[in-house]
């Protein structure tokens, strides 16, 4: 992830990445090149995990069980 000016050299090492690019704009790169661009901040991250999907490299988060907590209050 880098800003406009500095995001594709932050980025350059990166397999993926996702650069502001004006008011509202996102870039996403794949290594060095870029795949897609001027696409709307309110889609980028779907944009992104489709392309992260799309080459294979999306690992599914891994879903914790929620463990119920009981809390008793008690009158003092």
């Amino acid at each position: 992830m880098g800003c406009i000016v500095n995001g594709p050299g932050e980025m350059a090492d990166a397999d993926f990445g996702y650069v502001g690019s004006g008011p509202g704009k996102i870039t996403l790169y794949k290594g060095k090149e870029i795949v897609k661009r001027g696409v709307d901040s309110a889609i980028a991250l779907e944009e992104l995990i489709g392309l992260l999907k799309q080459s294979d490299a999306w690992i599914e988060p891994a879903i914790e069980p929620v463990n119920k907590v009981s809390i008793t209050l008690q009158d003092k």
